[in-house]
């Protein structure tokens, strides 16, 4: 049995040293070099990140600031195009007004455009002018026409009792204030005494009328309470 296992003496056996899988440290504790080198490494990377952050922010904000003035640069380009388009627009319409022959650069379309507008302001206060001018004439020539063909005044009365007296009545008022008659149409019938009567210029006609109009009443009135 001794020689089928066969020992070797202490110092022929493989040990395992302990160097090699060093045991866990079981402490709830570390030791204070450790624990200050993981805290300096993650103090490192977060003052990284927050570089980092910062970059990135400068730089978007840079970013957006570029981006904003090429938009207005842009913006700015487009309405200035638009305004000289329209004013090219303006120029061309008013020089198709000037006369031919007209040079097409803007000096000389201004130029000869205010000379027209002074041209034509003058010629308005003229034509306003001659047309107070021409208005005075024909209230003169109305009122010479008047004057010539006199004026005429209208009577009327319902139901007359005597057509002939009122006539011969109205005749003599006419007489009476001066007026000359130069001419009459009137109709007689039993609903209605109707008579148009043309006198001279020298009287006005709507007061001669009515002053007339009264008489024929009055002449009336004494007709009926006499019959």
């Amino acid at each position: 049995m001794e020689e089928f296992f066969h020992y070797d003496s202490p110092e022929h056996f493989f040990w395992v040293k302990e160097e090699i899988f060093p045991a866990k440290n079981r402490s709830a504790f570390e030791r204070y070099e450790d624990r200050g080198k993981g805290w300096v490494a993650k103090s490192i990377n977060g003052s990284m990140n927050k570089r980092m952050i910062e970059f990135l922010r400068r730089n978007w904000n840079s970013l957006a600031r570029t981006t904003e003035r090429r938009e207005r640069g842009y913006q700015h380009m487009i309405n200035e195009r638009m305004r000289r388009e329209k004013q090219k627009q303006s120029y061309s319409a008013l020089h198709s007004l000037l006369p031919p022959g007209t040079k097409s650069d803007k000096n000389s379309i201004v130029k000869l455009a205010a000379k027209k507008v002074e041209e034509l302001s003058a010629y308005k206060e003229k034509l306003e002018r001659e047309n107070t001018e021409i208005e005075a004439i024909l209230a003169a020539r109305r009122e010479i026409k008047r004057m010539i063909e006199g004026a005429k005044i209208r009577l009327s009365v319902a139901n007359p009792s005597s057509g002939i007296v009122s006539m011969v009545e109205v005749l003599k008022y006419l007489k009476k204030m001066g007026a000359t008659t130069t001419s009459i149409q009137s109709k007689f019938s039993a609903q209605e005494l109707s008579a148009v009567f043309e006198i001279g210029p020298e009287m006005e006609a709507a007061e001669v009328e009515k002053a007339v109009q009264k008489t024929l009443f009055e002449v009336e009135r004494k007709l009926h309470f006499h019959f």
